[in-house]
């Protein structure tokens, strides 16, 4: 039964040591599109293959434990939802490597207005990020009702700095090939907020032993 416990925890524990580098990494790609920064840009990029190593590891250990356990029904939410949180974790990891990349390329390009719109939205997922993965490590929903406000948020600041972006493009000439590279940031951002709500979905089954709908 100790054996047990401490594999659990070590899963656990390890989820959380994930989060809190996937939570770093869009932290710096923030700052490093804001600003402009390559060099930040690639030690986002070189920890990727962090992020990699801990999804496989804390995979492999999580479906050792359910097929090796009984686990009680606690205890297989529990694992059930690692299993889930991992793969958001990673998502959200891929998409601050995703704007680290754009990073890269937009540095020598004139800047344009619209990157003024990127650090509201930034965050916004940030705080869906920290929000979501303390809650987890917590084992804890208190304050998961603000996820869902802010998620919204973060959607309806996407489609209006979509609209402002069109705009740009449309009143300044050669301008579409760099402002479709800040699209696909805002986008980024947006995506990391869906998966703040379904690992939130899966924090709360873990907690409570119900199936939500936050998203």
């Amino acid at each position: 039964m100790q054996r047990f416990e401490d594999d659990i925890d070590t899963v656990v524990a390890e989820t959380c040591d994930m989060a809190k580098l996937a939570t770093d990494m869009l932290e710096r790609a923030i700052q490093a599109i804001t600003d402009g920064d390559v060099e930040l840009a690639d030690t986002i990029i070189a920890d990727q293959d962090r992020i990699e190593k801990f999804d496989d590891d804390i995979e492999d250990a999580a479906l050792r434990i359910m097929s090796i356990y009984q686990p009680t029904a606690v205890d297989s939410r529990t694992v059930a939802t690692v299993l889930k949180s991992i793969t958001h974790l990673e998502r959200i990891a891929k998409y601050s490597t995703n704007i680290a990349t754009a990073t890269k390329y937009l540095h020598d390009k004139p800047t344009y207005e619209v990157v003024e719109l990127i650090a509201p939205m930034g965050e916004m997922a940030l705080s869906l990020v920290r929000q979501v993965t303390a809650g987890f490590e917590n084992r804890s929903v208190e304050g998961f009702k603000m996820i869902r406000e802010t998620d919204d948020r973060l959607d309806a600041a996407m489609q209006e700095n979509l609209k402002r972006i069109v705009d740009y493009v449309n009143t300044h000439e050669n301008s579409a090939d760099v402002c479709i590279y800040y699209i696909s940031v805002l986008k980024f951002l947006e995506r990391v907020g869906d998966h703040c709500c379904k690992m939130a979905e899966k924090v709360c089954y873990m907690v409570c032993g119900k199936r939500v709908t936050i998203q």
